[in-house]
């Protein structure tokens, strides 16, 4: 008898031919996730185990993306006696003398094996129920559940922890995530990275209009998103000359916009230069003037890459839970200003044509302000 955790995943199973690739890709996050333990790593008929005796990789392994669920078994050859015997034990060790509805599940792999799954259960539930006077069985809504799966070997498990669910992460192709210090971009960044997506964050700045400890900030939401992904490297763009330029040059109340289409041009040029295949924010739909439908048209109509934005049907309270769970919230509440709120004006266009969009920012040199401002890129460890 021997105690380890069973690791389920979800959506890799549906795979076909390319299940190995993303199963692959799992083991390497979770070595890299597990470096600082003593553990080893089993795969075996679809599963994987590990053997640890610190309890704290269990909650690691629940921030893991592409497992759903993990389980504390304890693992027994197949003999039925020994089956039932060992089922006890664990039954008494979970329940003690508490009074409790059960079930037993038992889940035959090993078609080989004589007995069926039916049999199994009934044999094992009988003989728990003979040896606990406390309990009672539930087919049905049982207070107590006894998972049984038979392999080449046998695990029993009482105990379930949900996990984070999704892809492994860097199984899909990279993505130029716009990162700011607010609320919504980190957990835009979950989603993505949830669904195995490589993030590549890009933050702009407008130094000195802004603070360091508001770049700072924007670090440390970078590292609490490394989390889940594993280290990052932020990248960051200065702003500041060009806003100025667009203010003094353009009606103000396109600022705004004419600012995100900016954002959008540079956030292609590094996607380019890093091989990213998309780019990624946090809008939500008619959450500010510049989120609009006709707003987000204008911003999308540069972009020479699709644009995703995870969050766009999402009330506010939902991905505030969300930050919370993930970590993300105390910091980005900390009050610093961002450059999307030095150079705001009085006024914005909500539902800006986009004729009317080109119109204005055809004032502009847009070429040169781009060279200007992609001159400022820098790219760092945090």
């Amino acid at each position: 008898m021997k105690h380890l955790l069973l690791l389920k995943y979800g959506e890799i199973s549906l795979k076909g031919k390319n299940r190995a690739y993303f199963e692959n890709r799992l083991v390497q996050n979770i070595q890299e996730r597990l470096k600082d333990f003593s553990y080893i790593l089993h795969r075996r008929q679809g599963r994987l185990y590990v053997e640890c005796d610190d309890l704290r990789v269990i909650s690691i392994l629940q921030e893991t993306f592409g497992l759903v669920e993990i389980c504390p078994a304890t693992k027994t050859s197949p003999d039925i006696d020994l089956i039932k015997q060992v089922a006890l034990e664990e039954m008494r060790r979970y329940l003690g003398d508490r009074p409790s509805t059960f079930k037993v599940d038992t889940r035959r792999v090993n078609k080989q094996y004589p007995l069926d799954s039916m049999q199994i259960s009934r044999m094992v539930g009988g003989y728990i129920l003979r040896n606990m006077p406390n309990l009672r069985v539930d087919v049905h809504t049982p207070q107590t559940r006894l998972e049984i799966e038979v392999r080449d070997e046998v695990f029993m498990y009482l105990e379930r922890y949900r996990a984070v669910g999704g892809m492994p992460y860097a199984t899909s192709s990279g993505t130029v995530l716009l990162l700011s210090g607010g609320i919504d971009s980190p957990v835009a960044a979950y989603q993505m990275a949830r669904r195995g997506v490589i993030i590549h964050p890009l933050h702009f700045h407008a130094s000195p209009y802004t603070s360091e400890e508001s770049f700072e900030k924007v670090r440390e939401l970078t590292r609490r998103i490394a989390r889940f992904t594993g280290p990052l490297r932020l990248n960051s763009i200065n702003l500041a000359e060009a806003q100025k330029v667009i203010r003094k040059e353009t009606d103000e109340r396109y600022f705004t916009i004419l600012q995100r289409r900016l954002m959008t041009r540079l956030a292609n040029r590094l996607a380019r230069k890093l091989k990213a295949q998309s780019i990624s924010t946090g809008e939500n739909l008619a959450q500010v003037a510049s989120q609009t439908m006709e707003g987000i048209r204008c911003t999308h109509a540069v972009s020479e890459l699709p644009v995703f934005r995870p969050l766009i049907s999402f009330d506010k309270e939902d991905i505030v839970i969300k930050a919370k769970k993930m970590g993300t919230y105390d910091v980005s509440i900390l009050p610093y200003d961002d450059c999307c709120t030095i150079f705001l004006p009085k006024t914005v266009i909500t539902k800006p044509r986009l004729e009317d969009v080109e119109q204005e920012e055809s004032r502009l040199n847009m070429e040169e302000i781009l060279e200007m401002t992609w001159k400022t890129w820098k790219r760092e460890y945090v």
